[in-house]
């Protein structure tokens, strides 16, 4: 057989058998579970503030200079994806923690740069979204303390017991790949005798 058309079949049959499996992991998985960004709300002073409000403020008062979500942004502060569990749910206490900084901890007041009461219920917003995300239980309880780990809990080292499935994929996919060019070669050299 051809060298080309050994490697050309040893390449597509990964390809094609991952599509299928691509598509189920995806549905499986992820498909579904994030809510929708306008359905999150929250109201004040006879207004209700989407998340897609919300982000835009976030973005507006450069929250991610200092702060993260989902791991994305500085790791200056601690890390905001589940600040709305950690504040107890209540959005006006968020809103107003948000408002009066915790200069203690190093975040300034936002007032003082000139956020508006209408512009922290819409971060609130957004932030109660950033909570309701499904993220596999990352990023833990979260903390103020900075001793390195996002949330203060000591790094997991990984087994190889944690990560036999993947080793067993591999390995399978692998044989299941030789074994389809090592039938395709038998019965061509069939053909040729």
């Amino acid at each position: 057989m051809n060298n080309n058309r050994l490697i050309l079949i040893g390449l597509l049959i990964p390809a094609i058998l991952m599509i299928p499996f691509s598509i189920i992991s995806f549905y499986t998985d992820f498909a579904n579970r994030n809510p929708d960004p306008l359905s999150v709300t929250v109201d004040f002073d006879q207004n209700a503030y989407n998340a897609v409000e919300g982000k835009k403020a976030f973005e507006q008062y450069q929250c991610m200079d200092c702060h993260t979500i989902v791991g994305n942004g500085a790791y200056f502060a601690p890390d905001l994806t589940t600040v709305y569990k950690r504040i107890g749910e209540n959005d006006a206490a968020l809103s107003n923690f948000i408002l009066s900084g915790a200069s203690a901890k190093g975040m300034q007041p936002m007032r003082d740069r000139g956020m508006t009461e209408d512009d922290a219920y819409r971060i609130t917003a957004f932030l109660k979204y950033a909570n309701m995300l499904d993220t596999n239980g990352w990023p833990g309880a979260g903390s103020w303390e900075r001793d390195g780990n996002p949330d203060s809990t000591s790094a997991k080292k990984l087994d190889f017991f944690d990560i036999w499935q993947v080793v067993s994929g591999i390995v399978f996919i692998n044989v299941l790949i030789f074994a389809i060019i090592l039938a395709y070669e038998n019965k061509k050299n069939d053909r040729e005798a």
